[in-house]
C-alpha cells in the first residue's frame, strides 16, 4: 500500500514536470510588405491597407474581413496559406521584387521572413524567446497568378483578378524548464514523498524494539 502511494505521488511529481511549460501564445497579427516600403496587406483593416487573408489549416474559413485575428498556435510545425488582392490592378506582374512577412504573437513576440521569388524561398528568417517559448519563422511564399479569390478587404472574389497567394509556417517550441509554480508542486510532491519514507522506517524500527 505504501509502495503504491509513493509511486503516485512521484508519477504526480513528473508528471507535473512535463506539462509546466506554458503554451504556445495565440497569433494576432500578420503583414506582408513590399521592398518598396508602401505595398501592404495586413490582418488590421483600419490601416486601410489591403487583407490579408489567412487559412489553418487548409479547408478551413479564411479570416472574412480585414478584423483582427487571435488564431491558435500549436506546439511544434505551425502551417497557413494566405491570399491577397492582386496589385497593381491591371496587370500581370508582382508590385515588389521581395515581400517580408511579419507575425506578432499575444506574449509580445514578433518573427519575419523574406521571400524572393527569383530563389523561391525564404531569406532571413528570424527566431525569439518569450515566456519559454521559442518561435522560429521557417518558410514563405507570395506570388501573384491568374486567380480571383478575394477582393481588398472581403474574402470573396472581386477587384483584381490576378491575386496572390501562398503560404508560410512557423515552429513553436516550449521549454522543458519548469514554471515557478510547476516548481512548487514538484517540490510539495516528492516532500509528501520523503514524508512517506520517514513514517515507513519510523514504523520498521518500532516493530523491531517490540
Amino acid at each position: 500500500m505504501t509502495k503504491t502511494i509513493l509511486f503516485a505521488a512521484a508519477a504526480t511529481a513528473l508528471a507535473l514536470v512535463s506539462t509546466g511549460a506554458n503554451a504556445a501564445a495565440n497569433l494576432v497579427s500578420a503583414a506582408v510588405t513590399g521592398s518598396n516600403g508602401s505595398t501592404v496587406w495586413n490582418t488590421t483593416s483600419a490601416t486601410g491597407y489591403y487583407t490579408v487573408f489567412l487559412q489553418q489549416p487548409l479547408g478551413n474559413v479564411m479570416n472574412p474581413q480585414g478584423q483582427a485575428i487571435n488564431d491558435p498556435t500549436e506546439a511544434g510545425l505551425n502551417s497557413f496559406t494566405i491570399n491577397g488582392d492582386g496589385w497593381p490592378i491591371g496587370v500581370k506582374g508582382a508590385s515588389d521584387p521581395r515581400y517580408t512577412m511579419t507575425l506578432n504573437f499575444a506574449d509580445g513576440a514578433t518573427i519575419s521572413g523574406v521571400y524572393d521569388p527569383l530563389v523561391d524561398d525564404v531569406l532571413n528568417a528570424t527566431s525569439t524567446t518569450v515566456g519559454g517559448t521559442t518561435y522560429t519563422f521557417t518558410g514563405f511564399g507570395w506570388d501573384r497568378s491568374r486567380a480571383d479569390n478575394v477582393s481588398g478587404n472581403v474574402a470573396v472574389k472581386g477587384g483584381d483578378g490576378r491575386d496572390y497567394a501562398g503560404q508560410f509556417s512557423f515552429t513553436a517550441v516550449q521549454s522543458a524548464v519548469p514554471e515557478p509554480t510547476t516548481w512548487a508542486m514538484m517540490l510539495a510532491g516528492f516532500g509528501m514523498i520523503g514524508l512517506g519514507l520517514r513514517s515507513r522506517r519510523s514504523t520498521s524500527a518500532t516493530v523491531a524494539h517490540a
